[in-house]
This record gives C-alpha cells, sequence and structure tokens, in this order.
C-alpha cells in the first residue's frame, strides 16, 4: 500500500491485547481494511473481535512460508498476503465456532508459537491468548527435523493425525534468553518460552546448510510493517550461532536458559498507542 497512514488517522474500536488485560491494542482502519481483503472480522464469544482468514480446509497458521534463523532467532517467513501483520503482531487462537481466529496485539516478534522436538521431528504452534486455553494436540505442524530449512514446509508438514503419537515423543523446547521480559505462556502445568526453537549448533550440518539465514532489522515501534531480512549477513549469522556458548542456568535460580536469542518485542508494560500502516517491505 502506496500511503503512510498518519498516527492520528481514524481508529477502530480496542481489540484485545493477547496475554495482558492491562490496554488494549488499536489498529487503524487501513490495517483492518486490508485485512478484510483476506478474510472476516467477527466477535467471538471468548476472544471478541477476531480477524478469520479465508482459508482452506484443515488450513493451519504458520505453515505457508519458511523458517529463517536470524541474529534474533527464529523468523517466520510467510507466503501469504497477510502474512506480515497476523504472524508478527497478536496471537492466534482456535474457537470452536469460527477455527482459527487472529486476536489484535501491537507488540512485534519474529513468530508467536511454542516449539517441540524429539527424535526426527521437530514442531510448532501458535502461542495462545493467556486465557486459559485448552491446548490441543491438532494444533501444531511436526516436520522431520531434516526439512526444517524447507522453502515451503506446509509439503512437508506431517499430516494431524501422526500428532497424538508425535506429541507424546516430543517435549518442549524452553531454552530462551532472559532479555527483554520475553513472554512465555502457560500450557497446561507448564510455564513455556515463546519463540524457543532449535538452536542452529544443535542441528545437523546438512540440515544447517539448507536453513536460510539473515541479519533480521525489525519494524520501528508503532508501526504496522514487514521486518527487512538482510541474506548477505547470512553465513556470518550462521557462525555466530556455530561459537555460541553451551546452555547455563540463568542466575536469578529460576530455571531459565540463557541460549540464542530471544524475541525483540516491546515490554508489556508500554503505553497504548496508535499504530499506522507502512508499505510492506518484502524480505530478501
Amino acid at each position: 500500500m502506496a500511503a503512510v497512514i498518519a498516527l492520528s488517522a481514524t481508529l477502530t474500536g480496542p481489540l484485545v491485547l493477547p496475554g495482558t488485560q492491562a490496554h488494549a491494542a488499536e489498529i487503524s482502519v487501513t490495517v483492518r481494511e486490508r485485512l478484510s481483503n483476506y478474510g472476516g472480522w467477527r466477535t467471538s464469544s471468548r476472544f471478541g473481535d477476531v480477524w478469520v482468514p479465508s482459508v482452506r480446509t484443515q488450513w493451519r497458521p504458520y505453515t505457508e512460508g519458511r523458517w529463517v534463523w536470524t541474529d534474533d532467532g527464529w523468523y517466520w517467513q510467510s507466503t501469504e498476503p497477510f502474512g506480515d501483520v497476523v504472524y508478527h503482531y497478536g496471537r492466534w487462537a482456535y474457537d470452536p465456532d469460527f477455527g482459527w481466529v487472529w486476536i489484535a496485539g501491537d507488540q512485534w516478534a519474529p513468530a508467536w508459537v511454542v516449539w517441540r522436538q524429539g527424535g526426527n521431528d521437530v514442531g510448532w504452534a501458535p502461542a495462545p491468548p493467556d486465557v486459559g486455553v485448552a491446548f490441543d494436540d491438532a494444533w501444531w505442524c511436526f516436520v522431520p527435523v531434516a526439512a526444517i530449512g524447507a522453502v515451503d514446509l506446509v509439503r512437508v508438514v506431517r499430516p494431524v493425525q501422526e500428532n497424538v503419537v508425535i506429541v507424546r515423543n516430543t517435549t518442549f523446547i524452553n531454552q530462551t534468553v532472559v532479555v527483554n521480559n520475553a513472554p512465555r505462556v502457560r500450557l497446561g502445568n507448564q510455564v513455556v518460552a515463546i519463540n524457543a526453537g532449535p538452536r542452529l549448533q544443535q542441528l545437523p550440518k546438512p540440515v544447517i546448510d539448507s536453513i536460510k539465514a539473515a541479519r533480521l532489522v525489525p519494524p520501528p515501534k508503532g508501526v504496522f510493517a514487514s521486518a527487512r531480512l538482510d541474506a548477505s549477513r547470512g553465513a556470518e549469522i550462521k557462525r555466530l550461532a556455530g561459537n555460541a556458548l553451551p546452555a547455563t542456568k540463568a542466575a536469578n535460580g529460576n530455571g531459565q536458559i540463557v541460549a540464542g536469542h530471544g524475541p525483540k518485542i516491546a515490554a508489556a508494560t508500554r503505553p497504548r498507542l496508535r499504530a499506522r500502516w507502512l508499505p510492506a517491505i518484502q524480505p530478501s
């Protein structure tokens, strides 16, 4: 979209920000209308105002695209026209009436997912809003470890019918840098770090070679826009990951692990803002 919408643009009513009751995210009419081209806005009895994408049956978030390793960990590079908004702001949840719905938020992150790994499988699922949602096995997307670098992951995601067995043979990846109040989500009786994916240096070398890497430049705070990926720095970013120190327990004694990079997001206490829309920046 060519025009830049000023901060003073007319706004819709506030949308609930996932993970907190302290304030609500506000998105501009431009962002709302843009998403309307690819789905519809509905009122969920549980989540309030939500966006429902127009997608095929059996669709799941974070499947049409690829994972890119960056200096800020795993970044989801979507091939869907709405991906620059809904996979980096807000959260996804499964609504019994509408299926997968997006709940607006104003914090940016490389991805809003939780991860599992075990045996030959690695998987991810949308990190739900912090409202006590029961987590279902069917929400996970698993691929063979060797396929994590695939350009079009939807082609290699295991059938959802296999998830019940795979979930029981994998465990949450819960290692992340303790920085910027990196968010965590409660899943059953566990508190899991968001976007704590597999560390690059722990993957087999052929897998590392297949993974795209880039330097990540997030959008400015308060602006709904794409991040920039500088793939020319990819070899350097992989080298830095290979030189990373082994994980060590954090000094605060809470069992948090210091390893890799945490999500570049604003603190949850950030004041309410009026977000504007900038033209999408195509990733490298």
